[in-house]
């Protein structure tokens, strides 16, 4: 059975559960998650968050976690991102709500959601994040994937912090060659006169004791006439502008992305507990408590967003993820998974 054929079959299950990968699987994460998807706007969207624990997927190419940022060449990976890859003593869980096309005119030209923003003191070797994703998934190939993502994450080892930072991270080739963290190598542009940068920390961040909620909105947008992929952030308000990718970074994003995902994200050393995903409380908490995704949208050709309303099941591993309803769901855990 090929890699393909796998995915196929697990998506005709419906089998979703959550992807808990060990230092040779992670690398399958966005093949995967895409393959699985095969309907558009209009149609049910898929929870990615199925169990990677297949020999499919072993002795593929993977960069570790851990990169020495001193050591930073054009092109290169600044820190890797947990996505292409864990080191031998890492590992990484992952849950998602995505979409992808529903047919040849079914395309994306960027989506938009506001999250709530949340702080945790997190240790170095914990990594825990949220982020929308556009892609483009090429001929099935790792090396195909183009991928932006865009959101916020506590990140210790990058920033010598436990802040919370805005950060985004690129790829043309599945995370192999190209593609890094912020401005790490060359390729994002900062936007003349914006008022905040890749890396700023968000502060204040919302109340962990169920007070004051503080939200960010995150949009990625393909420019009609350039092409290119701008960022926009708000912070309590309505997005503005950070910059953007060129559309000459990429090869099948150049055009336009063929999927779109909301979810989050950890990462940590094997010696360490799992941190807290979100705000981490269950998404049986609900509003004031769970972390959610809100005005959830997808955008077409002429910048005009389409709510998203579908309602999705969903199983989790560690963490959870709840069905969207009205265009939000809510997502998270406490973490502590061996």
């Amino acid at each position: 059975m090929t890699f393909l054929q796998a995915c196929c079959t697990l998506h005709r299950l419906h089998i979703f559960e959550m992807f808990r990968v060990t230092s040779l699987m992670l690398p399958t994460i966005a093949l995967c998650i895409f393959l699985l998807a095969h309907q558009g706007f209009g149609s049910r969207l898929r929870p990615t968050i199925q169990e990677v624990n297949d020999p499919l997927v072993k002795g593929l190419p993977y960069a570790p976690i851990k990169q020495n940022l001193t050591s930073l060449k054009p092109n290169s990976h600044g820190t890797a991102h947990p996505l292409e890859g864990p080191g031998p003593e890492e590992v990484t869980y992952i849950i998602a709500h995505q979409t992808s096309v529903g047919g040849p005119n079914d395309n994306y030209y960027g989506l938009q959601a506001i999250t709530d923003v949340y702080g945790h003191d997190l240790k170095t070797g914990q990594l825990s994040a949220t982020i929308i994703w556009v892609h483009h998934t090429g001929d099935g190939s790792k090396s195909s994937l183009n991928t932006i993502q865009v959101g916020w994450h506590i990140h210790p080892e990058r920033y010598g912090d436990t802040r919370t930072h805005l950060f985004a991270y690129w790829t043309r080739d599945g995370y192999e060659t190209t593609g890094c963290f912020n401005r790490d190598c060359p390729g994002f542009i900062t936007a003349k006169g914006a008022t905040v940068s890749l890396g700023a920390i968000i502060d204040p961040v919302s109340d962990l004791n169920g007070g004051s909620l503080q939200n960010v909105t995150l949009k990625l947008l393909k420019e009609k006439t350039s092409g290119d992929w701008w960022v926009y952030y708000g912070f309590n308000s309505v997005p503005t502008a950070v910059g953007y990718y060129p559309s000459s970074l990429f090869t099948n994003l150049a055009k336009i992305a063929n999927t779109v995902s909301f979810g989050a994200y950890v990462s940590v050393d094997r010696a360490q507990p799992t941190p807290p995903l979100g705000s981490g409380a269950s998404p049986n908490d609900g509003q004031g408590h769970a972390a959610s995704f809100s005005d959830m949208q997808t955008i077409d050709v002429d910048g005009t967003g389409k709510p998203i309303m579908e309602d999705l099941p969903s199983v989790a591993k560690c963490y959870s993820i709840a069905p969207v309803s009205h265009g939000k769901f809510f997502y998270g855990g406490p973490g502590g998974c061996a």
